[in-house]
């Protein structure tokens, strides 16, 4: 087996285990409804107000699935709708104070339950984990970037 497909398949065995440590942390910080798919939600709020479609488009799923993806959050009282300045006909999704204080608790307590696992590794795994990362983002943002978002 190649290094590269070698490489591929433990990447496929770590990354359901990561998702489904981070899945659980969520859970116990913000409340059993809270999804992973939600959390994402919040985390491009956080960067700036964002409409429906935008949501829908990043998610890559349907405006109805994203409809309901943030009709929880406004439930919640993490996100409000208000009218979009340059489109009447849409709205634009904010994050309230309370969805921002959310998203930051839960991000800083995946970190943290993170960052465990990472003590305990050795300095010279962490740093060969640490780079190898920043390598696959790059790749993975540039194809994100070239064929997923401009699509």
């Amino acid at each position: 087996m190649s290094t590269s497909l070698a490489t591929a398949q433990e990447l496929l065995a770590v990354l359901p285990l990561v998702s489904r440590i981070m899945a659980v942390e969520l859970r116990q910080e913000t409340g059993d409804d809270t999804t992973m798919p939600q959390f994402r939600v919040l985390s491009y709020l956080t960067e700036a107000p964002l409409t429906m479609s935008d949501i829908a488009r990043k998610r890559r799923v349907s405006f109805q699935s994203a409809g309901e993806l943030v009709q929880a959050l406004v439930e919640r009282g993490w996100v409000v709708r208000m009218p979009d300045p340059s489109d009447r006909r849409q709205s634009l999704l904010h994050l309230t104070e309370v969805g921002q204080a959310q998203y930051e608790r839960a991000q800083a307590h995946m970190l943290e339950r993170l960052a465990g696992f990472m003590d305990q590794l050795d300095e010279d795994e962490k740093t060969t984990i640490q780079q190898a990362l920043q390598s696959l983002h790059r790749v993975l943002v540039e194809e994100v970037t070239e064929h997923v978002e401009g699509n």
